[in-house]
This record gives structure tokens, C-alpha cells and sequence, in this order.
């Protein structure tokens, strides 16, 4: 989703309601590298959370999983929608915030995560998306979880991450769209995770 977002939510507004980390992220990059401590990277879409995980020396970056925000009814059967064109897949449900924040805790405990890079999806002249809004909303509701609240985080720019991610699978021959979402999503909280380490890595 594209645009400008809504005056009630100004940027100020946003930014004084989330706050990242205020550790520069050149020393907590260094500090949890001499621990073999990793950064994790998020890509947060309206039906799934992209992870990407970052080596023990926090130097580069790699598509990990991803977290299914929505989920198929399963009291829709395929059949019900016949042969229409984008009517051959059962509505989608929300999954419970809970149940998603408990997965992401779970690859924080085991992948030894000490910070979260978090993809925010700003227009090319800084302006927040409408899709940005949503990120922040999200990040705001997982922050209630004992575990995840605990861990630094950092937003980072994600523009052009899905669309470059696609075309790397393209390029690999990987056209199908169902072949494609099984990975994009990871693949471009890679893209947002080792951007990050660069930028910031760069000035160790």
C-alpha cells in the first residue's frame, strides 16, 4: 500500500509512541558479536512477518522464515468458488497477535537474538506509507510480550526491499507467485537486515 498517512497520525506522533533503541547500533552490533549474539530482521506485511537472521558476527545477512499473520478459514472449502478468477482461495482470518508474537519468541530464544531490525516502508521523500502506519501499529502490540519488549530494536528503511527481492527470484526462474511468497517475505527482511549491518557495520 501506497500514500501519504492520514494527519491524525503524524510522524511525530508515531515516533513518540515507538521509540527504538537509543544504543548506537555500531556499538550494539560490536557488543553482541563478541557475545555470538545475532540480529533479526522483520519485514511485517498484512499477512506475514519475513524474518531474516543475521550471522553470530553480525556481518551478513540471511532469509530465515516467516510468520503467518492470516491463516485460511477452514470452514471455506476451495470448491464453494468454482473456476472465477481470484475466487479459488478460501478467506482469510487474522491470527491471534498472541500466537504470532509467541513464534517470534520463540526464534529470539533459539537463534540467540539480541536486537530486531524492523523494515518501516517510507515513501522516496521520507513520508510514512499507509503501509508504514500498519508496521507500527503491529510493532506496537508485540511489544506487550515479556520477552520481545526486552530486546533492542531499530526501524530501518525498507523501500524497494519486496520488489528487489521478486526480482532476484526471477532471476533464478522462480516466477510462479505461490513459489514466490513462500520465500519473498524472508528474502526482503534479508535485504532490510543487511542494509542495516552495512550502513552500520561499515563504521565499526
Amino acid at each position: 500500500a501506497t500514500g501519504i498517512i492520514p494527519s491524525a497520525e503524524s510522524r511525530r506522533e508515531l515516533e513518540m509512541r515507538l521509540r527504538p533503541s537509543t544504543i548506537h547500533p555500531t556499538k550494539l552490533i560490536r557488543a553482541l558479536a563478541g557475545r555470538r549474539w545475532r540480529f533479526l530482521g522483520l519485514d511485517i506485511g498484512d499477512r506475514t512477518v519475513g524474518l531474516a537472521l543475521s550471522d553470530d558476527g553480525n556481518i551478513m545477512s540471511s532469509p530465515l522464515t516467516t510468520i503467518q499473520r492470516k491463516v485460511e478459514r477452514p470452514e471455506y472449502g476451495i470448491r464453494q468458488y468454482g473456476n472465477t478468477v481470484g475466487t479459488n482461495r478460501p478467506p482469510l482470518k487474522n491470527r491471534d497477535n498472541r500466537d504470532v508474537s509467541k513464534e517470534l519468541e520463540d526464534v529470539i530464544v533459539k537463534h540467540r537474538v539480541g536486537a530486531l531490525v524492523v523494515g518501516l516502508p517510507l515513501m522516496v521523500d521520507g513520508k510514512f506509507t499507509q503501509q508504514a502506519v500498519k508496521t507500527t501499529r503491529f510493532v506496537e502490540q508485540i511489544q506487550t510480550s515479556s520477552i520481545i519488549s526486552k530486546v533492542p530494536w531499530y526501524w530501518h528503511n525498507e523501500i524497494y526491499s519486496t520488489s528487489f527481492a521478486r526480482d532476484a527470484l526471477i532471476e533464478k526462474g522462480i516466477k510462479s507467485a505461490l513459489k514466490q511468497k513462500k520465500v519473498i517475505d524472508a528474502m526482503a527482511a534479508s535485504r532490510i537486515l543487511q542494509s542495516f549491518l552495512t550502513q552500520y557495520g561499515n563504521e565499526m
